[in-house]
């Protein structure tokens, strides 16, 4: 339990770099593409040889189970990228900020809080959910308004909570939380 509470603060740490370096310029999509690709590249090394830091942070902070070192890290930048190319600013902001607050913040507080397991996955608790959709919203609120915020924390945990696969592989929720909390948020533009 301690080092996947350790993975989430290390989360929300790193979700709250990325977003005050985007809003205050330091960074941006290119820059953050080429730091996925270094990534990528750190990631097959890894697998080979023990890098100095890198493997250490692997140690500690990394699922045990875990096929591709960094993966989580490697599947937040894409899913943040995307969102910045998919989406106006402010949307790609707010499901970054749903994305770092509501994932990490829900996991830690469903694993103390939580009593009520959620239908669809045994391993979620309603309470941890709605802390993350709440949380999701105030943290979306800081770029979009209420509606969008809400909704979009609303769909991003509960595709998080699903856990969604394809041909029997989960796809990480890290890269589903941001496009689909952009993907409300834009339509709620579009129909209203």
């Amino acid at each position: 339990m301690t080092s996947e509470i350790g993975r989430k603060v290390l989360h929300l740490l790193s979700g709250i770099s990325i977003l005050l370096m985007l809003i205050y310029g330091l960074l941006n999509v290119k820059i953050m593409f080429y730091i996925l690709i270094f990534g990528c590249f750190l990631s097959i090394l890894s697998m080979k040889v023990r890098l100095p830091g890198l493997s250490w942070l692997l140690d500690n902070f990394e699922r045990k189970n875990e096929k591709i070192p960094g993966k989580s890290s490697l599947f937040f930048l894409a899913g943040s990228i995307l969102a910045l190319r998919l989406f106006s600013f402010d949307i790609a902001l707010a499901s970054i900020a749903i994305l770092t607050f509501a994932d990490s913040l829900s996991n830690m507080t469903g694993r103390v809080y939580g009593r009520r397991k959620f239908v669809l996955n045994k391993y979620k608790n309603i309470e941890g959910i709605l802390f993350g959709i709440i949380i999701g919203t105030l943290s979306a609120m800081f770029f979009v308004n209420f509606t969008e915020a809400f909704v979009a924390s609303f769909f991003a945990m509960f595709i998080e909570a699903i856990e969604v696969k394809v041909s029997d592989e989960h796809i990480d929720d890290n890269l589903l939380i941001p496009l689909v909390a952009g993907t409300v948020m834009f339509l709620l533009r579009i129909w209203f």
